[in-house]
């Protein structure tokens, strides 16, 4: 990685305030403008909370809001350095381990060979996002400071009896996205930077054996001297009349404010805004067809928020990170019970026909994991779609290819039969019974049908350019169809900040004091959570926050633009 930066121009980044950054108002209540008429009610400031409000005050170093995947590492480094760091958690504990970290060329996979090339990665992910809401440096910040990140963190996970393995050498499939199999799409550079967190044996999440990695990294900081205040969430940052943000106001357990006093700086890191609807539709209108949830409730906005109220800018739009084929009854309602089936309905979520509600093809069903999801939200009424196949569909179909169970679906007949059983998917002897009953318009999805199958016959989709070993005619009774909407688990999009992760104001200047990491920031995503970067939300989120402190506490790291 030494290498990799004096090849490009890289040089050490101290922290500190520079001469360029925002000055506040003296009153910094009023250092964000009102909102337009007609805006949500969450764009207007709050009335600052007085000092004779104030039960309790804490002087400290580092302030660091949330305690989950993003605030640990920070604060792991923040406590390991030396520095007295208070991390303040709206929840009543950590937050929960999710499936892994991600980073590029770390010694955990280079000594397997498993290495990745810069340009190949930035210029891809630019692409795939539409253009990030930021700077194509920030996927170069990432790459070039990733590899150290998680060379450090293995080594606090070795000393503790985990070990770190990359999910490049194992053989185990995380998305249905087809990477490595028969009819894959080619569209774009896939990257699977995923790192796994195992036990001493190789044992993780996918054996049965997980590890409880943000517990660990909560004992690690606590050990080194972090001070956690749980069931205290913050409230209102404190910015003076310089324009620095100096602190944090918290809400304890019994509902007294206390002010916890930041010499250094504050790091954001609450999480994203998928809880609170109305914010999450306002920076994503498509996001308001979402039908299945899997977010943390705490999760409502709050360093956004804050953020906002004291000046700071926000991303034109966010994303939301999305799994394509969550299994819907008729009405679009989730099913009641699965019945010991997965919540991808059965051959379903494989690249069969898909159409919308009325019965028009959407889209090349073989694009990658996540993919489908964006033309279900953009192109359909309901954010639904009902995919289509008939009995032969094993037979059709290449030999290895996505016929593999995992956590989202069995795709396989016997779970295929359970669902008709469920009512989530529907058998019919023919396709006009199967228009009718899905309330397809007769005449649109007719047509449809005929085109698809023409298409198969001629052996080219011209009309989307779906691998023509996925293109097999449906004409086996019985026939299947079944509908299904996007989930999400959380949404990408927040203040936006700069290369030093400092938060931005509305002309574009840092403030001074205050970070942002995580789903809180901004500056990083396009309108879509990339694909083909797997990991890339927990990872570049770990990384950045872990860089903030980094840069609060004046120590080097790898940049390209300072």
């Amino acid at each position: 990685m030494v290498g990799a930066g004096a090849a490009f121009g890289l040089a050490g980044c101290s922290g500190g305030a520079s001469e360029s950054e925002s000055k506040a108002p003296a009153d910094h209540a009023n250092a964000a403008a009102a909102p337009e008429a007609g805006q949500p009610a969450f764009l207007t400031p709050p009335d600052p909370i007085a000092e004779s409000e104030i039960a309790e005050t804490i002087d400290c170093d580092i302030v660091i809001c949330g305690a989950g995947i993003c605030g640990l590492p920070a604060a792991m480094l923040a406590a390991e350095s030396g520095a007295n760091v208070h991390v303040v958690e709206k929840g009543s504990t950590y937050g929960l381990f999710r499936l892994c970290t991600a980073g590029f060329n770390s010694d955990v996979q280079t000594k397997l060979g498993l290495t990745t090339d810069r340009k190949e990665f930035v210029t891809s992910t630019w692409a795939i996002t539409n253009g990030v809401q930021g700077r194509t440096s920030a996927y170069g910040l990432w790459f070039d400071n990733s590899g150290p990140y998680i060379n450090w963190l293995e080594k606090i996970f070795n000393e503790k009896g985990y070990q770190l393995i990359p999910a490049a050498s194992l053989d185990y499939k995380i998305t249905n996205d087809g990477i490595g199999m028969p009819g894959a799409s080619p569209l774009w550079q896939a990257f699977a930077q995923m790192i796994f967190f195992a036990q001493k044996d190789g044992g993780f999440f996918a054996t049965g054996d997980p590890v409880d990695w943000t517990g660990v990294m909560e004992a690690y900081a606590s050990e080194k001297g972090a001070t956690f205040h749980y069931n205290t969430p913050a409230v209102q940052l404190v910015r003076d009349s310089d324009g620095r943000c100096t602190g944090v106001i918290a809400e304890n357990e019994s509902g007294e404010y206390v002010k916890y006093n930041a010499s250094k700086g504050v790091l954001l890191a609450t999480g994203d805004m998928a809880a609170d609807r109305e914010m999450m539709a306002h920076y994503n209108v498509s996001l308001k067809k979402i039908v299945r949830y899997n977010i943390n409730t705490n999760d409502t906005g709050d360093g956004q928020k804050m953020g906002m109220w004291i000046g700071a800018d926000m991303d034109e739009f966010a994303c939301g990170d999305l799994w394509p084929f969550a299994a819907v009854m008729m009405d679009g309602t989730l099913p009641t019970t699965f019945d010991g089936t997965h919540f991808y309905a059965g051959v379903a979520n494989l690249p069969v026909l898909m159409v919308d509600g009325a019965g028009r093809r959407l889209m090349a069903e073989n694009l990658p994991f996540q993919s489908p999801s964006i033309p279900k939200l953009t192109c359909t009424p309901d954010g639904c779609a009902w995919s289509i196949w008939d009995s032969a569909w094993k037979e059709k179909f290449p030999e290895g290819g996505y016929m593999v169970e995992d956590y989202t679906a069995s795709n396989t007949q016997e779970e295929v039969d359970k669902n008709v059983a469920n009512g989530i998917t529907f058998k019919f002897d023919t396709i006009e019974e199967l228009a009718e009953h899905c309330g397809f318009d007769k005449d649109i999805f007719m047509a449809t049908f005929a085109r698809y199958n023409e298409l198969c016959a001629a052996g080219e989709d011209l009309d989307f350019y779906k691998d023509p070993l996925w293109m097999n005619p449906i004409d086996t009774p019985p026939y299947y169809a079944s509908k299904h909407c996007s989930s999400m688990t959380s949404t990408r999009g927040g203040l936006k900040n700069d290369e030093r992760q400092r938060v931005l104001d509305k002309k574009g200047m840092p403030i001074p004091g205050l970070y942002v990491a995580g789903n809180t920031a901004g500056s990083f995503y396009g309108n879509v959570y990339p694909p083909n970067v797997m990991g890339s939300g927990i990872g570049h989120g770990q990384c950045f926050a872990w860089l903030a402190v980094k840069d609060i506490l004046g120590l080097d790291y790898i940049h390209a633009n300072i």
